[in-house]
């Protein structure tokens, strides 16, 4: 790295310290012999050795380009980098080390026979929180949120990892609660954002004074006192304006904040809303063609799928398994394929051939998505793939969804090399005996000549992995494509149930995988230790923070969402104002010292060249 550009990311005192004012003779060479000649032959555990001698060696090792170093040789997969991630820029220089330490920690851990929290941290909610959705990579948090009242309803957006403290940035009201929430990064009219969305219900007449439609279970169809109307509403935030919200050289709080803060537009636009008089559930954020769509099913069997940038919607009706009745269909849930053009579903279909002899298909189907559909016409669509579920009584399906690589422009080649993606996990959950069945689809290869391998999925390749029975506790799962959590709780069909134990779940099929990736280019590795030996155990819990299991006992548990690429899962208790975060992975947090220096001060230099150290002028430096 020049000397220059070192000398306009560094403290004035630091510089000083290395111009040969010293007596010890290393100190005297110029910063980017360090750094271009030294660290390059040295591995993570040996920087962070350096990092303990003194001050001066603590704040050289958090040089930016000794990391992006580690991330480009690294196997190891990442967590997703954000679309407006600026892997150039000196504002998020803080991150790199935090992707390194934070990528191989949690390979470690998970590996491991009982792998431990390594870091917990608490939010300020200021409202109870009601259902969250984690942003891959964790940069971001999403929750629906309501004041203890029960009178008032937002959506939250929450940032993390900042180097000045988690702490919520933004809030639109949604009237009701907003349940089935969902979140992804994702562009429109061309700029990068978050896209929400949600559902929330009302009573189609105002129904009665002392009735609340928002204090209805939002897993399970209800029989309301009036008739109810669903909606489904999503929004989008704007990435830049977040940036500028969240940029580590302004203080939360001060002046410039709030100037800055007042001249942004609002940073939530609503796209779209879809108003139905049945049952919405299974929404699905994707984009197709290079344009946002957001996916739902209105109960009982048609699927709908509205273009955010055009306005289109396309809707699609399941037609009939085989002589059920109509009325006898549930689509249970879907997962849309965008790079195949097809829908996964899951659905139950049963009929009394005999009075009392009920006869029950759980069915797991693929289907094309129509090209093209006249507007407000619903098409007829039928399965060109089905797959029957094991005939068990199950209470619940969910299917994984794909990890989404990044896709800014200024991201470097650090994430892992194409290839086949990973299974698509399907968790059902039993009745009798209450436990849990996990299935993997696997995607098919089609090879051609002179082509591009290509890969997509049917239901050729569903393979079982493991059964496992919880009784008398209710298992449910918070599914990765990859790494998945359990948890088990005494009563579910309390609001706020209490959790019993969160375990770690690895999938027979997939540790093989795992063995195989996080191992280093044997010729420039990072470390000079060997990964632990994958462990044998499907499942594993975690022993949880005293004071988290004791208002997980005392207050039950209100919602919990998991974000499998750091490795990461966040918990609101009953009716408590905080969000409890827990990583199974370390990451490094920039010193408060550091952060002062690197984020306050401004150097203005006149930097010595090799040749004339001794009778160049004093450096010199201006503060803010």
């Amino acid at each position: 790295m020049p000397y220059n550009a070192l000398a306009a990311y560094l403290p004035n005192f630091l510089l000083s310290h290395f111009k040969g004012s010293l007596a010890c003779s290393i100190q005297r060479l110029p910063l980017d012999i360090f750094v271009d000649h030294v660290f390059i032959h040295l591995h993570i555990e040996d920087i962070i050795c350096l990092r303990r001698v003194d001050r001066t060696f603590f704040l050289l090792t958090h040089e930016p380009v000794i990391w992006k170093r580690f991330l480009e040789r690294m196997r190891t997969p990442i967590p997703p980098l954000r679309p407006t991630f600026r892997y150039s820029l000196q504002v998020t220089d803080f991150e790199a080390e935090q992707l390194v330490s934070r990528a191989i920690s949690l390979e470690d851990n998970w590996r491991r026979d009982e792998p431990r929290v390594m870091a917990r941290q608490v939010v300020e909610s200021h409202h109870r929180v009601l259902d969250m959705q984690l942003l891959p990579g964790g940069k971001f948090l999403i929750a629906s949120v309501r004041d203890l009242s029960s009178h008032r309803y937002y959506i939250t957006l929450f940032s993390l990892d900042h180097p000045k403290g988690n702490r919520a940035i933004a809030r639109v009201p949604t009237l009701s609660k907003a349940y089935d929430l969902q979140a992804k990064y994702m562009k429109y009219n061309g700029a990068n954002g978050i896209m929400i969305a949600y559902t929330r219900r009302a009573f189609k007449s105002g129904g009665g004074c002392n009735v609340d439609p928002s204090d209805y279970s939002d897993s399970d169809s209800v029989d309301p006192p009036f008739p109810l109307k669903y909606e489904s509403l999503t929004l989008h935030v704007s990435l830049d304006n977040l940036e500028a919200l969240v940029d580590p050289r302004i203080r939360p709080g001060s002046a410039a904040f709030y100037d800055m803060a007042v001249n942004k537009d609002p940073p939530f636009l609503q796209v779209s809303s879809f108003e139905s008089e049945t049952r919405i559930t299974s929404l699905n954020l994707f984009e197709l063609d290079e344009e946002a769509h957001v996916a739902f099913v209105q109960q009982p069997s048609r699927i709908v799928l509205v273009n955010l940038a055009t306005g289109a919607i396309t809707a699609m009706l399941a037609g009939n398994y085989n002589d059920f009745p109509s009325e006898s269909h549930q689509i249970r849930t879907i997962r849309v394929l965008p790079a195949q053009n097809d829908v996964l579903v899951v659905r139950t279909a049963s009929m009394e051939r005999t009075p009392g002899h009920p006869i029950v298909e759980h069915l797991t189907e693929m289907f094309h998505i129509p090209l093209s559909a006249d507007e407000d016409q619903e098409v007829l669509v039928h399965p060109y793939e089905r797959w029957p579920v094991d005939p068990k009584t199950y209470s619940n399906f969910h299917l994984s969804d794909p990890i989404t690589a990044s896709i800014g422009i200024d991201h470097p080649n650090i994430q892992p090399e194409s290839g086949a993606p990973p299974p698509i996990s399907l968790f059902c959950q039993t009745v009798d005996p209450v436990g849990l069945v996990h299935y993997l689809i696997w995607p098919k290869i089609e090879e051609t000549p002179n082509q591009p391998t290509k890969y997509y999925f049917n239901l050729e390749y569903v393979v079982p992995q493991t059964v496992h029975v919880s009784t008398p506790s209710v298992i449910n799962v918070l599914a990765g494509s990859s790494k998945a959590l359990m948890f088990t709780v005494d009563n579910e069909r309390s609001a706020t149930p209490r959790m019993l134990t969160l375990r770690r779940y690895l999938s027979p099929q997939l540790q093989p995988l795992w063995s195989l990736r996080g191992v280093e280019d044997p010729t420039e590795p990072i470390s000079r230790r060997d990964r632990p030996a994958l462990s044998k155990r499907y499942y594993s819990s975690f022993t949880l923070p005293r004071y988290l299991r004791d208002k997980l006992h005392n207050f039950g548990l209100s919602a919990i969402i998991w974000d499998e690429t750091i490795g990461r899962v966040c918990i609101a208790c009953g009716d408590e104002l905080k969000i409890h975060i827990l990583d199974f992975a370390a990451a490094v947090t920039p010193d408060s010292r550091f952060r002062q220096w690197q984020l306050t001060q401004q150097i203005k230099l006149n930097v010595p060249t090799r040749n004339n150290a001794t009778t160049a002028s004093p450096i010199t430096m201006e503060t803010d």
